[in-house]
């Protein structure tokens, strides 16, 4: 439905612009003709992306009856491989588009080159505008180069029996032809003159009756130097003309004695004048068609005869412009009785002549410009990109070159250090040896992070000389520097209470240092950089650097897994260390890892959380008078056993509490490493949960039993007390409040917690 409105719309379209423009019809059918035969000459050659460009193009131009369509039959075998029926309703089609074998034809109606224009016809200019639509045609689908050529068919018997105004109209007509396709088409073309009908000259059956096939088959005409100006052309013309006039009167006396009956001897004489008088013609016509177009548009390529059928007629010019001069009546001619007719100089004509040279054509101008601003374009991008890379090389091979000569002094350097017999507990003093190693592994960067191939265009050579500096560096990470770090950690943990949770923190850092398998850096850094700052305050300098070394050892020193692959200088530099770690780790194993690890998070909470909550200061001051306390301290309730703990702090607590004692499992060695199963971190929350639910009812059970009411000693003290309680503060109110807030189940909904968090924390 939608394309039967589309194509009504469509037609409604055409129809009010006819009215508008009567002549828009024959267009649109020429151009729709011209569309369908292209989609067919694609189809022809596989839908090529070069279709229209496989075969050279030819245009046919001539005037009505100059013999071009016949001229085509003889000489070429042609296939129309899109053919138009013409009914009563239908335009008439003035173009015909054909393939040959060698090229494609464009033969066109005498009517778009003569161009009748009837003031009184519904259709003025039609085919002015016919032929310029062909032309912007050609443009519009071969860009680049429009035509392979013009071959331009006149009947000069036609042309020299025309008196003088008819040949000055007909060359002017013919001319402005040629300058349309010059303005519309701006490309170079040569141009291929063809005299057609030269047998209607009296004498012509004599001259050629005797010819045999591959004769009438040869071309006779003129083939002029390529490129060749006017006077040039002109020269090669007469130098032609003389030379056939020559061949023609040479042959005489043989053809009058052999070739020719008596009645015909003096059509032979007949024939040789009649040739050289039209020589003039010819030059005038060619002159004149040439005259103010550019040889760099159409250069003149040749001057060809033709007789592609024969009709038997025969004229005598000379006698007829006589008897037209003295007024005499006209002299017949006997008819040449034709049998069979033959056609003469076509064949090679084509093959041999105008299709043997399609690249003297050129390319249309405004493609050339445009592909030259393109081909301008390119070449100075391409200029400034290889400029571009030119510098990106030279500065990549500067940088490469002057990171070689930072290497080299740098192992020079490495060569003249000695070596501290000091003991080392920070790493600081292995810094003369680290730091030219680690300034020369990096002068070209890291190159583990750089691509092999396309680092610094091509030219990177961090991998030739990286790998040799860092294995070095490495090894003195682990045999010097680590071993400082260890000895300097293994002071303070002799230094730490005995199973104390300072102990546990100082073996976890010295744990990671040794075992990349449960490694964690940030933890390691941030431990030695605070250690690092309190032993060497305002010396910046030297903390980055220790930071920096032990940043890159932590992230590339595998020292347990060089100890199990046999590694004898690992093994040796890790000796000293085994037994105190082991003995460390039976030290804090005593107590269990759930235990330990609700130590710490109670350790952290304190830090974390507001001061405890004493029940004597919630109370108010009517506490005193009211209530006795058994024990002062029982009163302080650790924030970290309140509601407010629990819901703020605790709850909030579960992944790092896992990930906690899973870490501390993995310190002392009772796990391999620090991965756990759902159901290992389930029963780490069940452990740990009962011990804070055990303290939890615990405290505030000792807490509460703890207060009790006083013994009065006399009615005054008693109703003072009496007071208190009924007043305003209600001291026993304030009491229970606080018991209900800390001790009452949770309810989600008003606490604003779901049931999925308080099952994902286990409470």
């Amino acid at each position: 439905m939608v394309k039967k409105l589309q194509q009504y719309e469509s037609m409604q379209k055409e129809s009010k612009q006819e009215v508008k423009d009567p002549v828009s019809t024959d267009i649109h059918f020429q151009q729709r003709y011209l569309s369908h035969w292209l989609i067919r000459l694609k189809r022809h050659f596989n839908h090529s992306a070069n279709a229209v460009y496989q075969m050279p193009w030819y245009l046919m131009l001539g005037d009505e009856g100059s013999g071009k369509t016949t001229l085509l039959k003889e000489s070429c075998k042609l296939t129309s491989l899109y053919d138009v029926e013409e009914t009563a309703d239908t335009p008439k089609l003035h173009v015909n588009c054909q393939l040959g074998e060698q090229a494609v034809i464009i033969d066109i109606n005498g009517l778009l080159v003569s161009q009748p224009n009837d003031s009184d016809s519904d259709k003025p200019k039609l085919y002015s505008r016919l032929w310029q639509s062909l032309l912007q045609w050609l443009v519009s689908e071969r860009n680049r180069q429009p035509l392979n050529g013009i071959i331009l068919t006149i009947d000069i018997h036609k042309f020299v029996s025309s008196n003088k105004s008819q040949r000055e109209q007909y060359i002017a007509t013919l001319h402005q032809r040629l300058v349309d396709i010059e303005n519309t088409l701006q490309c170079k073309l040569p141009l291929y003159v063809v005299f057609t009908k030269i047998d209607l000259f009296y004498g012509f059956e004599a001259i050629y009756q005797s010819l045999n096939k591959e004769q009438r088959d040869s071309v006779l005409g003129v083939t002029f130097t390529l490129d060749s100006n006017a006077k040039e052309w002109a020269t090669e013309l007469s130098t032609f003309w003389k030379s056939w006039i020559q061949k023609i009167n040479a042959a005489m006396p043989d053809m009058m004695l052999n070739s020719v009956d008596s009645n015909q001897r003096s059509s032979l004489f007949t024939f040789s004048r009649q040739m050289n008088g039209i020589k003039d013609y010819a030059l005038n016509l060619l002159e004149s068609l040439l005259f103010n177009i550019e040889q760099e548009q159409i250069s003149l390529r040749g001057l060809y005869f033709t007789s592609s059928i024969q009709k038997g007629q025969m004229d005598d010019l000379f006698v007829k412009s006589a008897a037209a001069q003295y007024n005499l009546s006209k002299q017949p001619y006997p008819t040449w009785q034709v049998s069979q007719t033959l056609p003469y100089f076509t064949k090679d004509l084509f093959s041999s002549v105008v299709f043997a040279e399609p690249n003297i054509a050129g390319e249309n101008a405004q493609f050339k410009d445009k592909s030259k601003r393109k081909l301008i374009t390119f070449s100075a991008c391409s200029a400034l990109l290889t400029v571009g890379l030119i510098g990106i090389w030279q500065y990549y091979y500067l940088e490469n070159y002057r990171a070689g000569e930072k290497v080299l002094l740098q192992a020079k350097a490495f060569m003249d250090i000695q070596i501290s017999d000091e003991k080392d507990y920070y790493g600081n003093l292995q810094l003369p040896l680290l730091n030219p190693l680690s300034e020369a592994m990096f002068a070209y960067g890291n190159y583990h992070d750089r691509n092999h191939i396309f680092a610094d265009s091509g030219l990177y050579q961090g991998y030739s000389i990286g790998p040799y500096v860092e294995q070095t560096y490495l090894r003195l990470l682990q045999q010097r520097y680590l071993p400082a770090v260890m000895d300097g950690l293994f002071v303070e943990l002799n230094q730490a209470p005995k199973e104390s949770e300072q102990k546990l923190g100082i073996l976890r850092i010295i744990r990671m240092i040794e075992d990349e398998s449960g490694r964690n850096k940030p933890l390691v850094l941030q431990y030695m950089q605070d250690r690092w700052s309190n032993k060497f305050k305002g010396q910046r300098e030297m903390q980055e650097q220790l930071y920096g070394h032990l940043d890159y050892a932590m992230q590339h020193v595998e020292w347990r897994k060089a100890r199990e692959n046999g590694d004898k200088i690992a093994q040796t530099a890790f000796m000293p260390y085994q037994d105190p770690i082991k003995a460390a780790q039976a030290e804090l194993s005593k107590l269990s890892v759930y235990q330990r690890a609700y130590q710490n998070l109670r350790i952290k909470a304190r830090d974390v959380l507001p001061n405890d909550l004493n029940l004597k200061t919630q109370i108010g001051a009517s506490f005193d008078t009211v209530f006795v306390e058994t024990n002062s301290k029982l009163l302080n309730v650790p924030k970290f056993l309140t509601h407010s703990g629990l819901m703020n702090y605790y709850i909030k607590q579960n992944d790092h509490l896992i990930e906690l004692t899973s870490m501390d499992s993995w310190v002392l060695n009772l796990t391999q490493n620090v991965e756990y199963s759902d159901a290992d971190r389930d029963e780490i929350k069940r452990q740990i949960t009962e011990q804070y639910l055990s303290d939890y009812t615990s405290t505030w059970h000792g807490a509460i039993s703890n207060i009790s009411i006083q013994q009065f000693d006399d009615i005054p003290t008693a109703i003072s007390a009496l007071e208190n309680i009924i007043s305003g503060e209600q001291p026993f109110k304030k009491a229970l409040q606080i018991l209900q807030e800390n001790t009452q189940p949770i309810n989600p909904a008003s606490e604003r917690i779901s049931q999925k968090s308080l099952l994902k924390t286990g409470y």
